[in-house]
């Protein structure tokens, strides 16, 4: 089978190893995660595997001329190029046989008669034939309609946003139809259709391989069948399964060696009370020889236990049942975008708000924080609001400043000392207060953002992909602090598992008008596909819906969705 054997023997960054004793075989039908805390290189290890990298002690031997592609961001000497035509370049076979039967048949017309000429042409015909030209535009249809770009296809490249060149660069490396193709964060900024499509199309239509590193755990969850644990300064471990049985195995193994471990230090340290004890009376060679047998001794490594950061949120403590208020509103900039017949933010919910484009999610978060007004209609926010934005983008946060003085601009004028207390939550070292915001990580600017939330005092968040560049452990321990945050939280999220464990409604558009629907997004989807068209909050307080049910479900869902909604009150206001 075609495959690449890679070994990595030590790798390091200004005389800091990062990678080392990495020894594994890529098959061309892989499918695997590379997961891990934030920090541990993993997009290093790409960078490695596509051979962006190549300065450092390693082999790595590429079986039957695998091809590789490495999904990045559209970067083209040409912005006027249509993005149809970006798409199209990613059949290069078929682009360059295109070329050379043109160049044939300008010679066939002026030389009609060559038969050798003829020959040529037919044999490249053939070819052209075998390898799908008169499929490719279908494919760059399909992609693009599954991607949610196919209104881009005729815009030029310096037309279209940043986020819509992500789609454009990951619609490209799928048409592209490597033997593996490896993902770094697929899923961050595209919108969720597009992350369930890419997952159904991972699943059931990519006959090949692939690497994908992605902090979505239901994404990985869903599309690999093998997870390969990266940690700092280590090898790589390797299991068999999907993500979530990954997690109950890597504690199952953690434990034990965690158990084996401190096992070792509980003889090492007998052991050396014993050497110490005997070394200068008349069983001195005893004591040296034990001493010896000490240090040949292979000493067991502790296991990585990786930091978690604490998250805190602050809050005022005056706050009504009833926070905003939408009657009968359009929403827009100077043209209409959705319609609003009544909707009402209360104390405690927390709205997961489903997007399906850039445009109208930055529009109607700046309506709410009345940046822009409604177009018609009534918006009513109650006076005392007090609201914090945290922006997928970090735009509340000055990349050409430092740390310490991001915290100097948001009015946070600590002594350094509580600084770095402060910080240390986030798993900031205290010279991180020196660097520019623009020389960290992804993930070290989000927490940053966090910290300097957390001095504020706010009633209602309003949180734009939250969980981007945070790692699994850190998603957690947000999860928990925002469940427990007393007052109202607006949100936008890919994140299907950070959704459903957080959201108590759902604000989505339909038709150009905004609705409104109970519960998480596990219980929204299985409304969708049942064709159940109703309040779930309803549920046993009209006496007509459960013949409604039993008449539209199995028994057994029936009694299912009786046994989650039955008997609970719902605030419907």
């Amino acid at each position: 089978m075609k495959h690449l054997k890679i070994k990595i023997n030590n790798l390091e960054f200004d005389w800091e190893t990062v990678l080392k004793d990495i020894d594994f075989v890529l098959n061309k039908t892989d499918r695997v995660a590379i997961v891990w805390a934030n920090g541990a290189w993993k997009t290093t290890l790409l960078k490695v595997l596509t051979w962006e990298i190549t300065n450092y002690d390693w082999s790595i031997d590429n079986v039957w001329n695998l091809s590789l592609w490495y999904l990045k961001q559209i970067h083209s000497s040409d912005e006027t190029k249509l993005v149809r035509q970006e798409l199209k370049e990613a059949f290069t076979q078929i682009i360059e046989t295109e070329k050379a039967l043109d160049e044939i048949e300008k010679k066939m017309a002026e030389n009609p008669h060559d038969l050798e000429i003829i020959e040529q042409y037919s044999s490249l015909l053939e070819i052209f034939n075998n390898i799908g030209w008169n499929d490719y535009n279908n494919k760059i249809h399909n992609v693009a309609s599954g991607i949610w770009i196919l209104e881009l296809l005729d815009k030029k490249l310096n037309e279209v946003s940043w986020w819509q060149r992500t789609k454009i660069a990951l619609a490209k490396v799928l048409l592209e139809s490597p033997d593996i193709l490896f993902l770094d964060e697929p899923t961050n900024f595209i919108d969720m259709w597009s992350v369930e499509w890419l997952e159904s199309f991972l699943q059931n239509k990519w006959k090949s391989g692939y690497v994908i590193i992605s902090h979505d755990r239901e994404f990985l969850d869903r599309t690999c069948d093998l997870t390969y644990e990266v940690q700092p300064k280590r090898g790589i471990t390797f299991y068999h399964t999907n993500y979530t049985w990954y997690l109950e195995e890597r504690d199952r193994i953690e434990k034990k060696k965690m158990e084996n471990f401190k096992r070792e230090q509980e003889f090492i340290e007998k052991e050396e009370k014993l050497i110490d004890r005997f070394r200068a009376w008349s069983r001195a060679w005893w004591a040296k020889s034990r001493e010896k047998a000490l240090d040949r001794r292979d000493i067991i490594e502790p296991p990585y236990i990786p930091k978690k950061p604490k998250f805190f949120f602050n809050f005022t403590w005056e706050l009504p049942e009833k926070v905003l208020s939408f009657k009968e509103c359009f929403v827009g900039r100077k043209e209409p975008l959705f319609f609003i017949n009544e909707v009402h933010l209360y104390k405690k919910q927390r709205i997961w708000i489903v997007w399906e484009n850039g445009v109208w999610k930055s529009t109607f978060l700046k309506t709410i924080m009345r940046e822009l007004d409604v177009l018609d209609g009534m918006y009513n926010r109650w006076k005392g609001i007090q609201i914090w934005y945290y922006s997928q983008l970090h735009e509340e946060l000055r990349k050409d400043k430092t740390v310490r003085e991001n915290f100097e601009l948001a009015g946070i004028n600590y002594p350094e000392q509580n600084l770095i207390w402060l910080i240390k939550h986030y798993l900031f070292e205290k010279e991180d207060l020196d660097k520019k915001v623009s020389d960290l990580s992804g993930w070290q600017t989000s927490k940053l953002l966090f910290a300097i939330l957390w001095q504020k005092e706010y009633n209602l968040l309003i949180l734009d992909e939250p969980t981007n560049h945070l790692d699994y452990d850190t998603r957690e321990s947000l999860e928990q602090a925002l469940k427990e945050f007393e007052w109202s939280i607006l949100f936008i999220s890919h994140d299907r598992y950070f959704v459903n464990k957080l959201a108590t409604n759902i604000w989505f558009i339909t038709n150009n008008e905004l609705s409104v629907s109970y519960w998480n997004y596990e219980d929204y989807r299985y409304k969708i596909e049942h064709n159940l068209d109703m309040d779930m909050s309803l549920f046993d307080e009209e006496a007509e819906l459960n013949l409604v049910l039993e008449e539209k479900l199995w028994e057994k869902e029936f009694k299912r969705l009786k046994e989650k909604f039955s008997g609970k009150k719902h605030r419907r206001k």
